[in-house]
């Protein structure tokens, strides 16, 4: 899958998220911003509007603006084509006040998004007819309990996916919650207490979502370290706290990537390279042979025999074991990643926990 990361900026706020525009972008992040916002709207708009997408580009970013008829007169267009030509966008997303023949038009030329909520089935059936590649863009939900439910959500994605459609969708930040309500701007209900890369490895791994937007603008580096190293290297990463007094000869363990074994289990993470690893180190003596909780890091000792040196994560809580060392634990924040990462699934452990 060829995984996504957007931000969501505003004509209104953007100027004091320069600076995490610059740190944060890499190639492929994208933008989404808002062009028709009525409560934005000041003699300086269209300058500041423009002054925006203008510094977004130059950086890299890959810009979608939401626009409606409003947009076309604020910047003094004529069409959806004139406004492509006029302002630095990539994609355009049409939210409402434009005709079917207008989007058929303008999809010409111009990349079109449209919103995947209402997008209608005779719609639909024009788009696919002309095989030219359209997006549709979830909407964000500011209100808690009103963010869509995962099955509707799926259900929808397998319908437009009928027509060739690529999909969008958002996912909640951690960093300053954006108004009216600051609880979040999750596409997904089940998303809005999340954190950001727990929320994109489930928005990609099981609704298989490639473009994927933070809805609330901003994420915090440690988050952001996390989402990049996944589209980079294809490589999940599972944050965890280690016991103290770890023993030397186990800490080169986890400079290693590894592999979640084929047969793991659904109550276990099983790592498939761990006991080749092992034979490398000393001998692995009983430590901290305490009960494992859900998440919890494991290593088999000596008295497993040639299991000794395998690693695991537990899924579920299992008792304590004398042939089992407890070496550390995922802290819940990063459960549903436990939860979601399919057999097979490339990782590696990483020290930096939130």
């Amino acid at each position: 899958m060829n995984r996504k990361i957007g931000y969501s900026i505003f004509p209104s706020t953007w100027v004091e998220q320069k600076t995490y525009l610059k740190e944060l972008y890499y190639d492929g992040s994208a933008i989404f911003t808002s062009l028709h916002i009525s409560e934005e709207f000041n003699t300086n708009y269209t300058e500041n509007a423009i002054e925006m997408l203008t510094f977004c580009k130059k950086i890299g970013y890959q810009i979608i603006a939401d626009i409606s008829p409003r947009t076309l007169t604020m910047f003094n267009c004529d069409s959806i084509t004139d406004l492509y030509k006029n302002l630095p966008i990539d994609i355009v997303r049409i939210d409402f006040g434009f005709t079917l023949n207008e989007v058929l038009k303008a999809s010409e030329t111009v990349p079109i998004c449209l919103n995947a909520s209402t997008l209608s089935q005779d719609w639909l059936v024009a788009i696919k007819e002309t095989n030219r590649q359209f997006f549709a863009m979830h909407n964000y939900y500011p209100r808690p309990e009103t963010g869509l439910d995962n099955l509707q959500f799926d259900e929808r994605n397998l319908q437009l996916r009928e027509y060739n459609i690529e999909i969008m969708a958002f996912i909640p930040g951690d960093l300053k919650k954006r108004g009216p309500i600051y609880e979040g701007l999750p596409t997904l209900e089940a998303h809005r207490t999340l954190l950001p890369y727990v929320s994109f490895v489930q928005m990609t791994l099981k609704h298989d979502i490639s473009w994927v937007f933070v809805g609330d603008g901003m994420i915090s580096h440690n988050q952001a370290n996390l989402i990049e190293h996944l589209i980079k290297e294809n490589t999940f990463i599972i944050p965890t706290v280690f016991e103290n007094n770890l023993p030397n000869n186990l800490s080169v363990l986890f400079e290693k990537n590894y592999t979640i074994r084929p047969d793991s289990p659904a109550t276990l993470i099983r790592f498939q390279e761990s006991r080749t690893y092992a034979t490398q180190g000393e001998i692995i003596k009983p430590h901290h042979c305490i009960s494992r909780k859900k998440g919890t890091l494991t290593i088999d000792n000596e008295n497993y025999g040639r299991y000794s040196g395998e690693i695991q994560i537990t899924r579920i809580d299992l008792p304590e074991d004398e042939r089992v060392n407890v070496l550390g634990h995922v802290p819940s924040a990063y459960f549903s990643v436990l939860e979601a990462l399919p057999n097979g699934s490339k990782f590696n452990i990483t020290t930096e926990a939130t």
